[in-house]
């Protein structure tokens, strides 16, 4: 591996480091009796865990040279934002009203995306394939409104400003009638 290829795994080696930290820790703490003569012992958090079982699917995807590891990565450091999983079982987050951040998976997310580049822009393609759907949508629309300006076209003005009352018809057929009424009442030169 060239040192390029080494530096896009620093965010997945930090990440395995905490949760590796939080096993050794957890399972090294020696159980013992309290004052109540009650056993206590230590247990990894489920949280951590899922972490884990993630990161050794990504470590698996890496050893197998796939490059999927990065989004997958992506993905479950996106999901450690939530209490759903975490990479330590110490969680500095902040938050705004009920919204809550976990920080340590937050500059895991962006060393990531720094470090993979790709990812960040299939990221930034998602988003503007929804600003892409958004415009289709409206030429869909438009397209049904002018197919309604055509039928109706020749309906006089009572028959369109009856469709525009009764407000029975689908939508796009509404607006039809009135941009035909509207432009109906505009003087022609």
């Amino acid at each position: 591996m060239s040192k390029r290829e080494l530096s896009r795994l620093i965010p997945f080696g930090i990440a395995t480091l905490l949760v590796a930290t939080h096993i050794i820790q957890t399972l090294l703490k020696p159980g013992y009796i309290n004052d109540d003569g009650n056993p206590v012992t230590y247990v990894l958090l489920d949280s951590v865990l899922y972490a884990g079982i993630g990161l050794l699917i990504v470590l698996v995807l890496i050893l197998v040279k796939k490059t999927i590891w990065k989004y997958l990565f992506a993905i479950l450091t996106i999901v450690a934002l939530t209490p759903l999983i975490s990479f330590y079982s110490y969680t500095f987050s902040f938050g705004v009203g009920v919204i809550e951040v976990e920080a340590t998976a937050l500059v895991i997310l962006i060393l990531h995306l720094t470090f993979n580049n790709e990812v960040f822009d299939a990221f930034k393609a998602l988003i503007k394939s929804e600003e892409k759907s958004e415009e289709s949508e409206l030429a869909r629309v438009e397209s049904i409104v002018n197919g309604f300006e055509t039928r109706f076209n020749k309906k006089n003005t009572p028959e369109l400003e009856s469709i525009v009352k009764q407000n029975a018809l689908v939508p796009e057929a509404i607006e039809a009638a009135k941009r035909l009424l509207e432009k109906r009442k505009r003087p022609t030169t």
